[in-house]
This record gives C-alpha cells, sequence and structure tokens, in this order.
C-alpha cells in the first residue's frame, strides 16, 4: 500500500550530498554530450552511407534530457528539499521522457545495423527520418499520457516527489514499471539478440544453408572454414560490430541497477538510499558513456572510400559453406623425355666446333687486330 501523497520532503545532510552528486553526474554527461556536438562534424563523413548520425543525434538528445533532468535537482539542493509543483512535474516529465527516447533509439541503431550488415537491406532515408518522427512522438505521448489519462483524484498527481527528486510518483507502481522500465528492459534484450545475430552472421557462424538457417562452431584448427561463409563487407566491418555490441551491454549496465533499486522499493523491499544514489549516478552517466562508446566505435568504422557496398550477400556452394575445401597438392611436373630420333653429331661437325672454339678462346686483349690489307 503506498504512503499519503508527499507535498515536501526535506532532505539530511547526507541525501543533500548524494543528491549533489546526481547533479554532478548530469554536468559530466552533458558537458561530454556537448563536446560531441561541437565536434562531430569532423567525423560525419564516415557515416555518409548510413543512416546511423541521424538515430545517434537522437540518442545524445535523449541522454541531454536525462542529464537535464538530473541537474534540475540543483534546486532542490539549494532549497534543502523536494517540494511539489509545476517545476516537480517537469522534471518527472523530462526524466520520463529521456529514459523512453534513450530505450528507443538505442533499439532504432542497432535495428538499422542488423538491416545493413544482416540483412544487406539499405533503408531509404525518407523512412529513417518517418523513424524519427515515430520515435519522438511515441515519446510525447507516453509522457503526456500519464497526467491527461490515468491521473486520478484519488491517487493525487501522476507527476511529483519520488524519493529524493521528481518522477512518477508511487501512488502508481504500475505505470512506472509499464509506462518506462518495461520499454528499457525490451530495448536491452532486443538490441542484444539483434547485435549477437549480427555478429554471428559476419563471422560466418550463423548460415543459411538449402533456405534454413544453422548455427555452427568450429575449433581453432578448423576456423578457417568460416572464412567461406564471409565476403568482402562481413570481413570489412566485424571489428565495428565487435564493438557496436557493447552499446546495449553499456546501456544495460548503466539502467539495471536503478531499475532493481526501484523494483525492490515497489515489491516493499526499501533499499538504502546509498544503493539508490550510486544506482542513480550511474544511470546519470548515460550520455558520458554513449560519448566515449562513440569515440571507440570511430576509430573502427571503415573509411568513407573503404567502406563496403551493402549488397546481397555472395552465393556459394552450400557443401562449401558447410565443410570448407579439402586442401590439396598439384603433382610434380614431369621432366620431358630426350627424343630417340635424335642423330648425334658426325666427328667432322664436332671437330670443327672444336677448332672454332679453341681458336675462339686463343683471342684476348692481347691479341693484335689484322687489318683489311693484310
Amino acid at each position: 500500500m503506498a504512503g499519503p501523497l508527499l507535498s515536501e520532503t526535506v532532505y539530511s545532510a547526507f541525501e543533500r550530498h548524494g543528491v549533489i552528486a546526481l547533479v554532478a553526474a548530469g554536468f559530466l554527461s552533458s558537458f561530454a554530450i556537448a563536446y560531441l556536438l561541437l565536434t562531430i562534424v569532423t567525423y560525419s563523413k564516415k557515416y555518409s552511407n548510413t543512416h546511423f548520425l541521424i538515430y545517434f543525434y537522437c540518442l545524445l538528445l535523449a541522454d541531454a534530457m536525462q542529464s537535464f533532468g538530473a541537474i534540475m535537482s540543483l534546486t532542490w539542493v539549494e532549497h534543502g528539499g523536494v517540494y511539489d509543483g509545476p517545476f516537480c512535474a517537469a522534471q518527472g516529465g523530462i526524466k520520463q521522457g529521456g529514459s523512453i527516447a534513450a530505450a528507443f533509439f538505442n533499439f532504432a541503431i542497432s535495428l538499422h545495423l542488423f538491416n545493413l550488415l544482416f540483412r544487406r537491406y539499405h533503408t531509404p532515408k525518407f523512412m529513417s527520418w518517418t523513424v524519427v518522427a515515430f520515435g519522438w512522438s511515441f515519446v510525447f505521448t507516453m509522457v503526456f499520457l500519464g497526467p491527461v489519462a490515468m491521473e486520478t483524484k484519488e491517487r493525487g498527481h501522476y507527476f511529483g516527489i519520488s524519493g529524493e527528486w521528481c518522477w512518477i510518483t508511487h501512488e502508481y507502481r504500475v505505470q512506472q514499471i509499464l509506462m518506462q522500465y518495461l520499454f528499457e528492459l525490451l530495448s536491452i534484450v532486443l538490441s542484444f539478440v539483434l547485435y549477437t545475430a549480427t555478429l554471428l552472421r559476419a563471422r560466418g557462424n550463423l548460415l543459411k544453408v538449402d533456405g534454413r538457417w544453422k548455427l555452427r562452431f568450429l575449433s581453432a584448427g578448423e576456423s578457417w572454414k568460416l572464412d567461406f561463409g564471409r565476403d568482402f563487407t562481413d570481413t570489412a566491418s566485424l571489428r565495428l560490430i565487435q564493438h557496436m555490441i557493447w552499446y546495449p551491454v553499456a546501456y544495460a549496465v548503466c539502467i539495471l541497477p536503478i531499475a532493481g533499486v526501484r523494483l525492490c522499493a515497489i515489491a516493499g523491499m526499501e533499499p538504502s538510499f546509498g544503493a539508490t544514489v550510486f544506482a542513480a549516478f550511474i544511470f546519470n552517466l548515460c550520455g558520458f558513456v554513449d560519448v566515449v562508446l562513440f569515440f571507440v566505435m570511430h576509430r573502427v568504422f571503415p573509411e568513407p572510400e573503404s567502406l563496403p557496398k551493402f549488397v546481397r550477400r555472395k552465393t556459394v556452394d552450400p557443401t562449401v559453406m558447410q565443410y570448407g575445401i579439402t586442401p590439396f597438392e598439384l603433382p610434380p611436373k614431369p621432366e620431358p623425355a630426350k627424343s630417340v630420333s635424335e642423330k648425334p653429331e658426325d666427328s667432322q661437325s664436332l671437330g670443327g666446333r672444336r677448332e672454332s672454339t679453341s681458336s675462339m678462346a686463343s683471342i684476348n686483349s692481347q691479341t693484335p687486330l689484322r687489318t683489311a690489307a693484310a
């Protein structure tokens, strides 16, 4: 049973210091995002054949929303506590919107790379803008749906005091799960599945033989057979995929602690304030982590002139793709046989040749030249 709706809370010294740490994490992510946005023009040429930057800009905007929501707690630090009102509702909406947007565009990036590198389907540009428009429309719908359609007088404000900051209040426990944490969990699981499938496909472990998908793992001595399931695009993008798979992993590391703390609170097991602050601090570093991963990924992203064409895969004989090619050696080239029809030269010709050779050998640099008159 949720407690009564709070209109104001007062920080203890320990709580105040904890919230200051969360604000500092928000500033760190904001500075990292601002630096990347100021310098990203120099990196944009590498991604000219993809729509990655469009989705990544949206992900940075979502991270910026989360960071700004954390920085808004600076007001509570100055006041010495949290109080209900329009500013509190705005913080709750911004934090929820940023979280849903980050989940959506993390998944959009993984789906885009899955289409490029697994399906070899290059989506038209208008499709990417359609995804962006749908994504932000979905985010704003989820944010406004709560206070407009779900808020009731008996349960009070939808966005209000939730612990040491503002978010969806404790009176709306189900909405906390379904309107935010569900999307984040789906994004983590689906993104990880897509990246893993793309990596296995690019390595040659996942094959489509006779219309059926087959998964194979070979020993180190037979790993050369995997090359027959790859083409140039797979080889060029393999290292990139190995780095991109860290995006859902890093996202999970940032999200799962705060989600676990909130779910424990929903289940009635109230976590300590220290655990809550630690989980929220990691969560507020999402923007900083995404920026670091971008710079790491940029180093392994192929240059524009070497960027492979995302065309359909080569056709390889199924037997070769399954079992490879058995090595063999060519037999040695036989020496040409001597012809029996060859006649030995007569002694006269041999003698004449020996005489000619002898006379040539007797000529040296000291032999005087004979004139034509002689």
